[in-house]
C-alpha cells in the first residue's frame, strides 16, 4: 500500500519538474525571438534613415569629399546612439514597428538604399582616382621642369699622382646625372676608353668602376707605366655634352741612402746606413738590405742590426764594430721602388779621409793621363797623314 503511494508521488513530482523545464525553455526562445525582431526592425529604420540622408546629399567635388564623409559618419553615430537610448521601451517599439510597416518592404527598401550608396561610393572612388592621376602628372611635369641640373663634384684640372707599377684611380663625381652616360677619353690620341661600365680599349688595364646608387665614376688603370701620363676627359652625354679634364702624373719611386756613395772605415768603427723611399704613392711591403748578394736583415750573429719603420718608408742598418769581412757593396731594396747602393771599404790606416781624398786625386790624375795619351795619339796620326800627302804631291 505504501509502496504504490510512494511511486505515484514520485511520478507526479517528475512530471511537474519536466513541465516546468519545458516552459522555461519555451519562454527563453520567445524572448530571443522578440529581441532579434526588435533589433532587425531598428536596423531597418537606421538603413532607411541613411538612405534618406545619402539621397539628400549631392555629388561632392574632390575638395569637399572628406568633409562630407565625416558629416555622414557623425550622423550615423548620432542615429545609433538615439536608437540605443530607446532600448528601455523594447516592447512598445516592437509593437509600433510591426503595426506600422511591413518587414518585407522595409528589407527591400534597405537593399535599395545599400545599392544606391554603393553606386555613390563608386562615383566617389572614380573621382578620387582621376584627381590622383592628375596630381601625379602635374608632379612629374614639375619635376621635369624644376629638377636640379647636372654638375660635377670633382674639380676641373685635378692632378692625380701615381707611381710606376701601381694602380691609378682617376675620380669623376657627378651629381644629378639622370639618364646621362659617362665616357672616359684619353686626350693625347682622342682614344675612347670606356662608355658606362663597358671598356672599348684593347688595353685591358683600363676599366670604369661605379657602385649602384653612387655618384662616382672612376677610371682605373692597372700597372701604370710612364706612357700613361697625360690628360683624361670625363664626359657626360648631356645636350650638349659636358666634360671635365684631369691630369695623371706618373713618377718613379726610388730608394736613397744618405751620404756619399763610397765609405772608407777602419776596423772596429761603426757603420750606419740610412735608407729612405722617395716619390712612392703606395706604401712599400718590405725593405731588404743586401751585402753583395746576401740578404742581411736578420744577420744579428754577424753584428748587423736592421731597424725598419712600420710604414716601410725608411730603414737603418748599423754595424757597431766593423771588420774587414764587412767590406763590400750594400744595397737597399724596397718592394715597389728602384734600389740604392753604397760601396764600403774597411782597411787599416791612420787617416781614412786622406785615403779617400787620395783615391779621388789618383782617379783625377789617371783621367788626365789618359786624356793626354789620346791627344798625343791623335797628333801622331795626323802628322803621319800629313807627311804622306806631302810626299805624294812632291
Amino acid at each position: 500500500m505504501f509502496g504504490c503511494a510512494r511511486k505515484i508521488c514520485f511520478s507526479r513530482i517528475y512530471n511537474y519538474l519536466l513541465r516546468t523545464l519545458i516552459l522555461i525553455i519555451l519562454g527563453c526562445v520567445d524572448i530571443n525571438n522578440g529581441l532579434s525582431s526588435s533589433y532587425v526592425d531598428k536596423e531597418n529604420i537606421l538603413l532607411n534613415q541613411n538612405l534618406i540622408i545619402s539621397q539628400q546629399l549631392p555629388v561632392l567635388s574632390t575638395s569637399s569629399m572628406s568633409t562630407a564623409d565625416s558629416g555622414i559618419n557623425i550622423l550615423q553615430t548620432r542615429l545609433r546612439q538615439s536608437s540605443m537610448g530607446s532600448n528601455h521601451n523594447d516592447d512598445e517599439s516592437t509593437n509600433t514597428s510591426s503595426g506600422s510597416s511591413n518587414p518585407s518592404s522595409s528589407i527591400s527598401s534597405s537593399i535599395t538604399g545599400i545599392s544606391s550608396s554603393n553606386s555613390q561610393n563608386k562615383i566617389y572612388e572614380n573621382t578620387v582616382d582621376s584627381h590622383t592621376e592628375d596630381n601625379l602628372n602635374k608632379e612629374t611635369a614639375y619635376e621635369d621642369i624644376y629638377k636640379s641640373p647636372m654638375y660635377f663634384g670633382t674639380e676641373n684640372s685635378t692632378v692625380i699622382t701615381t707611381q710606376i707599377g701601381a694602380t691609378a684611380h682617376i675620380p669623376c663625381t657627378i651629381h644629378n646625372i639622370g639618364d646621362g652616360v659617362v665616357s672616359w677619353i684619353r686626350r693625347k690620341d682622342y682614344h675612347l676608353l670606356t662608355v658606362g661600365l663597358t671598356t672599348y680599349s684593347s688595353d685591358e688595364r683600363f676599366s670604369a668602376t661605379h657602385l649602384k646608387h653612387s655618384e662616382d665614376w672612376t677610371l682605373q688603370i692597372k700597372f701604370v707605366q710612364l706612357r700613361d701620363a697625360g690628360i683624361y676627359e670625363c664626359q657626360v652625354s648631356t645636350h650638349p655634352p659636358t666634360s671635365i679634364f684631369l691630369a695623371l702624373n706618373v713618377v718613379e719611386a726610388r730608394a736613397e741612402i744618405s751620404g756619399p756613395p763610397i765609405r772608407y772605415l777602419t776596423p772596429g768603427s761603426t757603420l750606419r746606413l740610412m735608407c729612405r723611399v722617395l716619390q712612392n704613392t703606395e706604401a712599400s711591403e718590405f725593405i731588404f738590405w743586401y751585402h753583395d748578394n746576401r740578404m742581411i736583415n736578420y744577420d744579428i750573429d754577424r753584428g748587423i742590426n736592421v731597424s725598419t719603420e712600420a710604414d716601410f718608408q725608411s730603414s737603418e742598418l748599423t754595424i757597431s764594430r766593423t771588420r774587414r769581412e764587412h767590406s763590400g757593396n750594400y744595397t737597399c731594396v724596397a718592394s715597389n721602388a728602384q734600389p740604392a747602393s753604397v760601396l764600403v771599404h774597411i782597411f787599416k790606416g791612420d787617416n781614412p779621409a786622406a785615403m779617400y781624398h787620395g783615391h779621388v786625386g789618383s782617379s783625377n790624375k789617371s783621367y788626365q793621363n789618359q786624356l793626354l795619351l789620346q791627344i798625343m795619339f791623335i797628333c801622331t796620326v795626323g802628322y803621319s797623314t800629313y807627311v804622306s800627302h806631302v810626299q805624294y804631291f812632291v
